[in-house]
């Protein structure tokens, strides 16, 4: 019998829960007026906001750590993980909503480029490993 391992691409749902912040970003100023028409309320309540961050910024600290320590030893995606975490910071602390928002939409998308760059760095590292044990 076979088992299989399923293995969980960390940055592949950190990039998906990004990429979803980013669209609540872009799309809430148009479609807040049908929420309420479509039942979803829900997606215009700062929670909602609050609970994308926060969970975009848990896997990514996990992605980034894991990706740096276990793998590619690589600063770069910390690098931008970190300017992703100012700059929500900085909106955080602003009051206008549109320079929020601006510095939000920048900050996901570092956080984006930095998974990608994660998953880059960690796939090289993965296939140069499976090389090696091959030659041996």
């Amino acid at each position: 019998m076979i088992h299989k391992t399923i293995r969980v691409n960390w940055d592949f749902i950190g990039f998906f829960t990004s990429f979803l912040c980013m669209l609540h970003c872009v799309l809430l100023p148009i479609c807040i007026a049908l929420f309420p028409l479509m039942g979803l309320v829900f997606l215009t309540d700062e929670f909602y906001e609050f609970f994308l961050i926060g969970t975009s910024m848990m896997i990514a600290m996990f992605v980034m750590y894991n990706g740096y320590k276990r793998y590619h030893g690589k600063s770069s995606p910390s690098f931008l993980f970190i300017t992703t975490l100012v700059l929500f910071s900085i909106g955080l602390l602003i009051e206008n909503h549109l320079v929020e928002k601006t510095l939000h939409f920048l900050g996901t998308g570092f956080l984006i480029i930095a998974h990608y760059y994660n998953w880059k760095f960690t796939k090289g590292y993965k296939s140069c490993k499976i090389k090696q044990r091959h030659q041996m």
